[in-house]
């Protein structure tokens, strides 16, 4: 075709066209016409797409998609190097060029009539809107118009009807800006609650009264916030907010995402809700068995609830959670208020319900080291406990007497790798002396490094074997044993406080002990 061309074009300059026929004439006119127009598509008016993406007139959707991803990003705020308004200019004409040639239908009408064929604003709202929100990254106010300013086209919000200022500044409920917002929740080491709103949708405004109730209720024990999303629209469009009220809870995790509240919203249901999510690290006890368990195992000072509530108060779980690793707070639930269907703990320790006591672990069940005496608030309880911390923390280490059960055992209490020196109380049965006794020795052996266990020998009888004292006529026994070497001795003599004092004094000053394990591995 190029030939072809050529020689039209030749033959009008050198060649007379009086000498050519008509047909020779009309043939050659022809060719230079299309020649002219160079092959191309017909001009259209209005916007050139390709052009505008740079592309080929036969581009496939996989070109088109590559050029606008190549397009819009340069001319994204984050990436123009031009002025503002130019670079939102470029990204409309970019985004609004790869709309109608990524759409079958659409590039059909534009190829054959133009932009014109396309009717004016041809953008809907919520193609408006995705533009808006992917320039700006955030949700626009209301609804959104593109419009020629100045000869360029920009973004229009039109604004939603109705009020738009925050509801809840005249409540416990905490308002939380965009800047906030990332700094209280994506950087958060403690639950929130978060009621995200519009202040002129009537659902929103419906349930102020019940989420400021709610909040009347867990504002000391629990983060409560809400955030405007008229005013706050960049936070409620990354946490994917698009119906009114939403509930989230964010866990103190903050790499969780949140959990979603469903259901109506009452004050009632929300604290129920609320109550159930936050998390719990104090300890129920319901009767003797589980009480001693617990205080064998916990850690620092022992704070014990008794309360006529089924399951630990969200106040207290608010409490175990701050103090969690610092104290062990314990809970005795369903108490009776009026004192006519005690629970056992509740009638082995005679307290009014609620209260709160610190229990010492080497006491006799029933008795209590100190009393909480206040009005039973958050603030004053977090007060008197790390009251009872800073006390602890001056006394010293707390003795301990402990039952050698399996499980610490296993964990290494008195096992094959432990190289303390382990005094053991081997009792068959109940014996209050010597209890009291060996309580006197945890006392005053709580600085020195030994442990000081007590086994029932009647639920382990190997042990008898293992310490050679299975043919012995007495049926209580305590023994020093250094479980790395596999070495022990026995005491001879009665088992009180003196005598057992000089017992363990001497080991520990160098006593021989004599006798070797009898079995390779304790069993319990």
């Amino acid at each position: 075709l190029l030939g072809f061309c050529q020689l039209a074009e030749g033959n009008m300059r050198h060649g007379p066209m009086q000498r050519r026929g008509t047909f020779s004439r009309l043939l050659t006119l022809a060719l230079l016409l299309h020649c002219s127009q160079g092959g191309k598509r017909k001009a259209k008016k209005g916007a050139d797409y390709y052009a505008i993406l740079g592309i080929p007139d036969d581009a496939d959707s996989a070109a088109i998609k590559k050029a606008y991803r190549t397009k819009s990003l340069e001319y994204h705020p984050d990436k123009c190097a031009i002025n503002k308004d130019e670079c939102q200019t470029k990204f409309i004409e970019v985004s609004t060029a790869y709309e109608v040639l990524n759409d079958a239908e659409k590039r059909k009408i534009y190829d054959r009539d133009g932009e014109e064929g396309l009717k004016e604003g041809h953008q809907s709202n919520e193609q408006a809107k995705a533009m808006f929100r992917q320039f700006f990254g955030r949700e626009p106010d209301g609804n959104v118009r593109i419009v020629q300013q100045g000869g360029q086209m920009m973004f229009m919000e039109e604004g939603e009807p109705g009020p738009k200022e925050d509801i809840y500044g005249d409540t416990n409920v905490t308002e939380l800006t965009d800047d906030v917002y990332k700094s209280y929740i994506h950087d958060r080491d403690e639950p929130w609650f978060v009621m995200f709103y519009k202040p002129n949708d009537d659902d929103s405004v419906e349930v102020k009264p019940e989420f400021s109730k709610f909040s009347d209720t867990f504002r000391d024990f629990l983060k409560i916030a809400a955030v405007n999303c008229r005013q706050q629209r960049s936070t409620c469009s990354s946490a994917s907010i698009d119906t009114f009220p939403a509930l989230r809870w964010f866990t103190e995790d903050k790499t969780a995402a949140p959990e979603v509240f469903e259901g109506s919203i009452s004050a009632k249901t929300l604290g129920k809700w609320a109550s159930d999510k936050m998390p719990n690290f104090a300890t129920a006890v319901e009767d003797k068995h589980q009480l001693r368990k617990w205080l064998d195992d916990v850690k620092g000072r022992a704070i014990l609830l008794f309360t006529d509530k089924s399951s630990t108060p969200p106040m207290w779980k608010a409490l175990s959670r701050e103090f969690n690793g610092r104290a062990s707070l314990g809970v005795v639930p369903r108490c009776d208020k009026n004192g006519v269907f005690k629970t056992p703990l509740q009638r082995e320790y005679d307290v009014r319900i609620p209260q709160v006591v610190r229990l010492d672990p080497l006491q006799e069940v029933g008795q209590i080291a100190e009393k909480f005496d206040f009005q039973m608030k958050k603030d004053t309880l977090s007060l008197w406990i790390m009251k009872v911390i800073a006390q602890g923390k001056k006394e010293g280490p707390q003795a301990t007497f402990k039952e050698w059960s399996k499980q610490r055992y296993e964990a290494g209490d008195c096992g094959p790798k432990d190289s303390q020196f382990c005094f053991l109380w081997l009792k068959a049965g109940a014996d209050a002396q010597t209890e009291e006794a060996t309580r006197q020795l945890a006392q005053k052996y709580r600085t020195d490094p030994i442990k000081l266990m007590w086994v029932n020998v009647e639920l382990s009888p190997s042990l008898l074997e293992a310490f050679a004292l299975e043919s012995a006529d007495a049926s209580d026994f305590f023994v020093a044993y250094r479980p790395k070497r596999s070495r022990f001795k026995v005491h001879t003599g009665p088992l009180r406080f003196t005598e057992l004092d000089a017992f363990v004094d001497g080991v520990l000053n160098g006593g021989p002990l004599e006798g070797r394990l009898n079995v390779g591995k304790i069993e319990l």
